[in-house]
């Protein structure tokens, strides 16, 4: 009776089309009391692990109770964990198959190898590896093709070179992954020569390309491949779109955009986005408005985008009905939208808007906790930023790298030299977070803003990495309010501020300052006519206000605004009234 109901069951599992059907007849099984059969429960684990309607939960729980999981039960759980882009449950069950003693085959490596790729555990990867020279599947094309890829993301490139250069039969993937490996490391060169040896290119080898090309600036050899491509999918027309709004024109931008053929989702993103990264903040919430128009309903991506953008303009009453639109329709606050939220609240000026919204947050995370102690930060409240962050870690959120940039901050505004010093510490001797550009900013501040210029330039000698304009400006910043003038004359700083950054007004306007506190009256002209002569200008100031939800932007003598004849023609009748009075 019970083999016939196993047979039965075994085959309505086959033919099942939902998880929902799924589930009943696990149900079935248990209560026969079959389900230490391996046929009962295997096919079950297999359409709910690797099926367009994959249900991981369910499938974990199926798997608990196979007695006896087979090799064929672990690859299924691990393939699926991976598809789903959640790879340490993969490697959970694999560590807990090799625990177990389950034999991996084949068809286990490849989802295995493509898990320490996605988390870039490099020695779990090298040891994955050498398990598949000893087993002796080194020359299958798969497992192969996994290896390479995972040295790329590793960012070992040579070692993936060798495996790539010892595989007979490369396929399309393998060779854009080849490709992807060299852009990602900075390889042009090397993916060039790669890409124009490869001979049966897709669609994907030159996204790849343009890809490469677009991430190193190279937006004119982007766009002249694009013009050569066969064929184009809308992934190349994202390409181009976010990166001329990103890098370039947002002419070119919107160009892209309005020629794609296909204008979704992933399309409205990369523009949406690339306007918010390249500060094209207006642009940015001019499109998020035609596309509410056109009825697409935005992703998390794009909504973090507006609310940064809200946050950079100040343009509050945008940044509240954002705010509004998420709760209306049903977006989770999670961590990350929370975090966009508190920071636009923060800059617009409602700190106390922000406390709230942090407080109504159920999952905080560390992006949640880092834009409270940042808003209390920019804020002046240094002390409350400091309780914040004690507060974090003793819930057990552990701090990143822009955390620390946020401690570091507060400690600045409020001079606290001996607990900045501390914080730097911890972060490196408990965290093991190695200090960036920005840390090492906040630090020289810090330290020159207390009279410290020594400890200061000592710092700066002691930098890994070369200091950039906002480095040096801290420490002139800070020794200005001390009067102390002659503290550059040594350094060799004017010299090297314009290597740093030829084409930024920025730089010679530091350095004209410099002069100027040193009473260097003819270098500090000096740098403004190298300004005019090399065509460098400055950025101009602007100021904006928020009428009706839309940001109107003023600058010293600007007439770009679409009102502006009559905005001139207002200004010189208050001139004259004013005169008369």
């Amino acid at each position: 009776m019970i083999s016939r109901t196993a047979r039965n069951l075994y085959k309505l599992s086959k033919s099942c089309k939902t998880i929902a059907q799924l589930k009943q007849i696990l149900t079935q099984v248990i209560q026969t009391g079959i389900q230490n059969r391996p046929s009962s429960l295997s096919s079950i684990l297999f359409f709910s692990a690797t099926s367009s309607q994959a249900d991981l939960n369910f499938a974990s729980l199926v798997f608990t109770h196979i007695e006896k999981p087979s090799s064929f039960d672990h690859n299924s759980i691990i393939r699926g964990f991976t598809n789903a882009k959640d790879p340490r449950f993969s490697l959970m069950f694999y560590i807990e198959m090799n625990r177990k003693n389950s034999i991996c085959d084949n068809f286990t490596f490849p989802f295995v190898l493509k898990a320490c790729a996605m988390l870039l555990a490099v020695e779990l990867g090298k040891s994955v590896h050498g398990k598949i020279m000893k087993m002796g599947f080194s020359s299958d094309l798969f497992i192969q093709s996994g290896l390479v890829r995972m040295y790329a993301e590793f960012g070992d490139i040579e070692k993936a070179r060798i495996l790539f250069d010892e595989i007979p039969e490369r396929d399309v993937v393998l060779w854009n992954s080849m490709i992807g490996g060299y852009l990602k490391c900075g390889g042009l060169e090397q993916a060039q020569q790669l890409f124009e040896t490869m001979k049966n290119k897709n669609v994907g080898s030159y996204n790849a390309m343009l890809g490469g090309y677009v991430k190193l600036g190279c937006l004119e050899t982007a766009s002249k491949l694009f013009s050569e491509m066969p064929d184009r999918d809308f992934i190349s027309w994202n390409i181009m779109a976010g990166a001329h709004a990103r890098f370039g024109s947002v002419e070119m931008a919107r160009k892209f955009f309005n020629e794609a053929p296909v204008r979704n989702l992933a399309m409205w993103s990369a523009i949406i986005c690339g306007f918010s990264q390249g500060s094209h903040f207006g642009d940015a919430l001019q499109m998020f408005k035609e596309m509410l128009g056109e009825g697409v309903v935005p992703n998390q991506a794009i909504l973090v985008s507006v609310l940064s953008c809200c946050a950079h303009l100040g343009a509050l009453e945008q940044g509240v009905w954002i705010h509004g639109y998420i709760e209306k329709h049903g977006v989770e606050i999670d961590d990350i939208v929370g975090a966009s939220l508190i920071d636009m609240y923060c800059k617009c000026g409602l700190l106390q808007g922000s406390v709230s919204l942090f407080d109504k947050i159920n999952k905080k995370g560390v992006s949640s906790w880092t834009s409270m102690i940042y808003g209390f930060a920019i804020h002046g409240h240094s002390l409350k930023a400091l309780e914040r962050f004690s507060e974090m870690k003793s819930v057990g959120i552990r701090p990143n790298r822009i955390t620390f940039v946020a401690v570091l901050s507060a400690c600045s505004h409020a001079g606290l030299v001996d607990r900045g010093r501390e914080v730097f510490n911890e972060m490196v001797q408990v965290h093991n977070i190695q200090p960036t550009i920005e840390h090492y900013t906040c630090m020289v501040d810090l330290l020159s803003r207390a009279n410290l210029a020594n400890e200061a330039q000592e710092l700066i000698k002691a930098m890994p990495m070369k200091p950039d304009l906002f480095v040096w400006g801290a420490l002139h910043g800070g020794l200005r309010i001390h009067g102390e003038k002659d503290s550059f004359k040594d350094e060799g700083v004017t010299e090297e501020l314009t290597k740093l950054e030829p084409n930024d007004s920025g730089a010679y306007i530091l350095m004209s300052n410099i002069y100027a506190s040193n009473n260097q009256w003819e270098n500090s002209l000096k740098m403004r006519k190298i300004m005019e002569e090399t065509g460098v200008k400055k950025n101009l100031g602007c100021s904006m206000i928020e009428v009706d939800q839309i940001v109107h932007e003023f600058s010293a003598g600007g007439k770009l605004h679409s009102h502006s004849e009559h905005i001139y023609d207002m200004l010189d009748r208050i001139y004259r009234e004013i005169i008369q009075i």
